[in-house]
């Protein structure tokens, strides 16, 4: 037939072709966000012929038609922008059929959807027959003819899409359109001209649904289709059919009437359960979780999890080990979502254990992501709780199970989860979202993240596992980041390549998104060691990545802004700074019971920072001190939560001007408080100033073994955090403490040291004052 591209322009014929109210520019929501979910059933487009089952299905009444809005918002990401008007129709696009009365209706074979991507209907449909004189050729089977064209369009547009073209910009988004418009309109006539065996009519409404799915934003249309197919399944018993016409019924009503989709999938699985279909019950399930979890609301997070034990507990009981491991795995990470308290973390650790226990059943040894996903959730769960040993140790129990099953990974991603099959519980057919494995056995297609994604995203948590120790261990921890960095800017190729344009371009949103994120942990590395240059061409770049985001992220904006302030502030820009780190964004006082974990604790972050700028009374923002210690202290259960927080807070107090504090009794009580968790965290920041302190308050101007040792210790933590400021404050109280002692050569040594270091940092950081006991340091 030639292809299809070649075609579009030459086949005419008295039927307009099909013309879509507007087509879609954005992604699938749920594909692969680390913290994000896992499931999202792939829309099956085409089923094998089946019988109609034994087993009476009672009908579920769809919701009414809705109209969906022409754009919605739910994390959905637009495709990259075409400069023009998009096709109103396929010019000279159009198929000759003859009149459907003498026109004989013919059925083929049909197989299942291949989970790599959509199978065209077509796919298994060869010609075998000997080749044939024109005179005895049998007549044309329109009906066949176009769903080819159908197929052969729509793989065509798919085509022209891949990761690489589209960070490339090589994608003729016009083309794109037309070619998936004059699939449709090959699919909507087979549709409304032929009648259809009740099997293949539901099977093309599914494919069409699908497409105005993935491809559109016409999703009453696509309502109208669904509702339509899952009455003819009732009529007939098609169930397999139903169930996933209901299925991707749930996620088009989701996108205009979250609340609407989330009370039908109620009666789909009520009926489901009705019926004993348990792989169907365990599809629904994660699907419904998957869609509260788009939610985001804290109730609604506390329903994913009652949804998700649920599941767990009917799995337990029928004996679906697999299941019950993915259900387990899937509730850690909610609890790691739901909050960083040591209660949440506590709970995704019990969850953990469970899946852990049955990994090596054979079930579940059949599913190489799940052992992945649940090292990544563990390794999460000891970074949340600040304990570096433990996060060493599972961060090298990541890189093993990467490693292991490379090989056994799909190339987009997908996997299937068995499930135990009971004759009683099997719903007829076995295809589709749920669909046999090649084991033989009934399962459930999952979508998560292919294997490189997984391992860029593996970079990121072991650059925070050992960043600890960065300035100790030669900067491993930063060329992890930038490792990471290359790696996903070099590899841009893999399974995608024949996927809708939203598939391939959530992807792409997501590795963008991780990239920056890889970037902002890069500039806190370099902020730490006060490579201030390096950190403001860091943030450049961080910010010319995030412009290409289509819309802001809030968190990611947050972020840029406080590094903007931290540098501001470490070159000695303390107005600059200030300005930053009193913005509404950061005020503790706007903080709400809804306000995001993050965005609190980077508002804290925020309030140390303005205190330390204007501590010093001549300051003339100082009148705002007590307001700002204040505003700490409505938030100390959640600072006390935090070892880091915690350690820094004290410091906070330990210095600031506080008329209320009884003085060197309270000084000692928070230096011992911040001392602690610093030690238990291996900050080696913070045990610097923490000790430079102890020895400022308690040893300044004493002379003694102890006073020497002190001054020692916090010298030798400034080196081993490469902080040249810190190094420099070391140096002058180690040669202020040798002074002291009697040994006037070494400590001029010591000075002289100090004095280089001090020669590197900006010229505002730091001011020399020639006095009679030697040099202070004053840090503005």
């Amino acid at each position: 037939m030639g292809h299809p591209q070649d075609m579009m322009d030459t086949v005419h014929g008295p039927f307009p072709p099909y013309q879509p109210n507007s087509f879609r520019q954005s992604s699938d929501p749920t594909y692969g966000y680390p913290g994000h979910t896992i499931y999202n059933g792939v829309p099956l487009h085409q089923m094998p012929p089946q019988q109609p089952g034994n087993l009476s299905s009672h009908y579920v009444q769809p919701l009414p038609p809705y109209m969906a809005p022409a754009s919605v918002g739910h994390e959905r990401r637009p495709v990259p922008q075409y400069q023009g008007p998009l096709p109103s129709r396929p010019s000279g696009v159009a198929v000759v059929i003859p009149s459907p009365q003498t026109q004989r209706t013919t059925s083929f074979p049909m197989v299942a959807s291949q989970h790599k991507h959509n199978t065209p209907i077509n796919s298994s449909i060869k010609s075998s027959a000997p080749t044939r004189s024109p005179s005895q050729l049998p007549p044309v089977d329109y009906q066949l003819l176009l769903l080819s064209l159908a197929e052969d369009y729509l793989a065509a547009a798919h085509g022209q899409g891949s990761l690489k073209a589209l960070v490339d910009r090589a994608i003729n988004m016009r083309q794109y359109y037309k070619l998936v418009a004059t699939g449709l309109t090959c699919l909507e006539v087979v549709l409304k001209r032929f009648k259809l065996q009740p099997q293949m009519e539901a099977t093309v409404r599914l494919r069409y649904a699908s497409v105005l799915y993935d491809e559109t934003q016409n999703m009453r249309e696509a309502e109208q289709t669904l509702s339509e197919g899952i009455k003819l399944c009732d009529r007939y018993r098609i169930f397999d059919l139903k169930y996933n016409m209901e299925h991707l019924l749930a996620l088009v009503l989701f996108e205009g009437s979250p609340r609407a989709s989330l009370k039908f999938l109620d009666g789909v699985i009520e009926n489901a359960e009705a019926y004993k279909h348990a792989a169907w019950v365990y599809a629904l399930c994660f699907l419904k979780v998957s869609l509260l979890l788009k939610l985001s609301s804290h109730q609604d997070i506390l329903s994913a999890l009652t949804h998700i034990r649920n599941l767990s507990a009917i799995a337990e009981k029928s004996g679906d080990k697999a299941i019950l491991t993915v259900a387990s795995t899937v509730e850690a990470l909610i609890h790691l979502r739901a909050s960083s308290s040591a209660e949440s973390i506590e709970q995704a650790q019990r969850a953990l254990a469970t899946s852990r226990s049955l990994q090596l059943d054979p079930q579940v040894a059949r599913i190489p992501q799940i052992v992945v996903l649940t090292n990544i959730v563990d390794l999460s769960c000891s970074l949340q709780q600040c304990d570096p040993a433990q996060a060493v140790n599972k961060m090298q129990a990541m890189h093993a199970s990467l490693e292991s099953q490379s090989d056994s990974w799909h190339p987009d991603g997908t996997l299937l989860v068995p499930v135990q099959s009971h004759e009683s519980s099997k719903p007829p057919g076995g295809y589709g979202i749920v669909r046999k494995d090649p084991q033989g056995s009934l399962a459930i297609i999952f979508r998560w993240t292919p294997w490189e994604d997984v391992y860029a995203l593996g970079f990121l948590l072991s650059s925070i596992a050992t960043a600890h120790k960065n300035t100790s261990d030669g900067l491993k921890s930063e060329q992890m980041l930038k490792e990471g960095i290359r790696y996903l800017d070099e590899n841009n190729e893999s399974g995608l390549v024949l996927h809708p344009m939203s598939t391939i371009t959530s992807r792409h949103t997501w590795r963008q998104n991780l990239k920056c994120f890889l970037q902002t942990h890069l500039v806190f590395a370099l902020c730490t060691r006060t490579a201030w240059v390096a950190a403001r061409e860091g943030l450049q770049k961080l910010q010319n990545t995030a412009a290409s985001f289509p819309q802001d992220i809030e968190l990611l904006d947050l972020l840029m802004q406080y590094l903007d302030g931290v540098i501001n502030q470490g070159i000695g820009h303390s107005d600059a700074a200030l300005s930053i780190f009193q913005r509404s964004q950061f005020s503790l006082t706007t903080v709400t019971a809804t306000t995001a974990p993050a965005h609190l604790e980077l508002a804290i972050l925020s309030t140390f920072n303005s205190i330390l700028i204007i501590r010093d009374p001549s300051h003339p923002s100082h009148h705002l001190l007590p307001s700002l210690l204040s505003s700490l202290d409505a938030h100390h259960s959640h600072i006390k939560s935090s070892k880091p927080l915690t350690s820094a807070h004290n410091i906070i107090l330990a210095t600031s001007p506080n008329p209320t504090a009884p003085g060197m009794i309270k000084t000692k009580q928070y230096i011992h408080n911040a001392l602690s968790p610093a030690k238990a965290i291996a900050n080696n920041q913070l045990l610097c100033i923490t000790l430079s302190l102890m020895s400022d308050k308690f040893f300044k101007g004493v002379v003694g073994e102890q006073s020497e040792k002190s001054a020692r210790a916090s010298e030798t933590m400034a080196r081993k955090g490469a902080d040249a400021l810190w190094k420099s404050v070391g140096a002058g109280v180690v040669g202020a403490s040798l002074e002291l002692a009697g040994r006037g050569e070494e400590a001029e040594r010591v000075r002289d040291l100090g004095r280089d270091i001090a020669r590197g940092l900006p010229e505002r950081v730091v001011q020399w004052e020639e006095e009679e006991e030697g040099e202070d340091v004053d840090m503005r």
